[in-house]
């Protein structure tokens, strides 16, 4: 190797020929925005002084700011991650692999605002991710502390064990159910698998019935029982009272015990709903994930964290590999914090 092959990531400029138009249009701008202040300070409201005085600063702030913003976008830096320098790196062959652990977190509140089957399909996309299973961990926080989401998340659980091998099996994406079998595009390309369309309309088949028992829980939960619900065994659910209630941990899945149903392990799966009293403050979503911290470092205790909000799936299977280019790279992974991918 080299020594710049060593790198999982590297930074690269774009063409001239790519950024020269936006540059031109920020020129552009600058010369409007030149020529609108200089009718606004020459053209002062003599009546009302004070306020186009004030309007003259905030105006000035925005178009502060609006230069600043436009510093990195003059010389906008594309970086390119290489997943098999990663590989090369940390996962040798014959040795475990040396990929960090990553931590995700997904976080709901009302399952009749937030259905519960694209919540579903977030944490089907994580379980079925291109990392190492025992690497992996996802938890659902329920700040609504509802049995709907409890029991539709332990659905969820079960059709994993049929959903994840057939991803990985035929490498498929993306790796949402809903998203998948709703893309308009030819499916038979790349695949050469000759039990691929077979599989892939029994998993369909799967997946509708998944959907029905989904649906009739979400029906269920639309008429609450005066007394409350209750759980299978009988005993009161305890989250019947939202703002008076302990705090509550399922691991559905785990490395012990979640295999799918070729045998595999499948990442851990946690339910986690944080307690609540009345007269303290809960500080809503921070709160949740402060909890989810203190959870997840007692079970797995990951040196990176993912926060996904409900509605937000992973639309790459590789997305933590390439996160990990940066994080676990050999020149920047020490002065790196944060890896943003824009949502899809």
């Amino acid at each position: 190797w080299m020594k710049q092959d060593n790198l999982c990531q590297e930074s690269c400029q774009f063409l001239q020929v790519e950024i020269n138009p936006y540059r031109m249009v920020i020129i552009l701008r600058l010369v409007v925005l030149g020529f609108f202040f200089h009718y606004r300070v020459m053209h002062p409201v003599h009546d009302a002084y004070a306020i186009w005085l004030t309007s003259v600063i905030c105006e000035l702030w925005f178009a502060f700011s609006w230069i600043l913003d436009q510093f990195p976008k003059w010389l906008p830096i594309d970086r390119e991650t290489y997943l098999d320098r990663l590989s090369l790196r940390y996962e040798k062959e014959g040795q475990p692999s040396g990929l960090c652990p990553v931590d995700i977190f997904v976080s709901t509140v009302d399952p009749l605002k937030e259905p519960p089957l694209v919540t579903a399909n977030t944490v089907l996309s994580i379980l079925a991710v291109d990392y190492p299973v025992d690497k992996v961990s996802c938890y659902v926080s329920d700040d609504g502390a509802a049995m709907l989401t409890f029991e539709a998340l332990s659905e969820t659980s079960e059709f994993a064990r049929k959903w994840v091998p057939f991803c990985k099996k035929f490498s498929i994406e993306p790796r949402a159910p809903e998203m998948y079998f709703a893309q308009k595009i030819d499916y038979l390309k790349d695949k050469v698998q000759p039990s691929f369309v077979k599989d892939r309309r029994a998993m369909k088949r799967e997946y509708e019935e998944f959907k029905v028992r989904i649906n009739a829980l979400v029906s269920k939960a639309q008429k609450v029982p005066e007394e409350g619900w209750t759980m299978q065994d009988g005993t009161p659910w305890p989250g019947n009272n939202v703002r008076d209630h302990p705090g509550m941990i399922q691991v559905f899945l785990g490395h012990s015990g979640g295999h799918d149903t070729d045998g595999n392990e499948l990442p851990r799966l946690v339910y986690v709903s944080r307690e609540k009293r009345p007269g303290f403050n809960h500080h809503k979503k921070a709160g949740a994930m402060n909890s989810l911290v203190r959870v997840s470092a007692v079970l797995t205790n990951a040196p990176f964290l993912l926060n996904l909000d409900c509605d937000h799936y992973i639309n790459n299977s590789k997305a933590l590999r390439e996160s990990m280019c940066f994080m676990m790279d050999p020149t920047v992974g020490k002065k790196s914090l944060l890896c943003a991918v824009p949502p899809k």
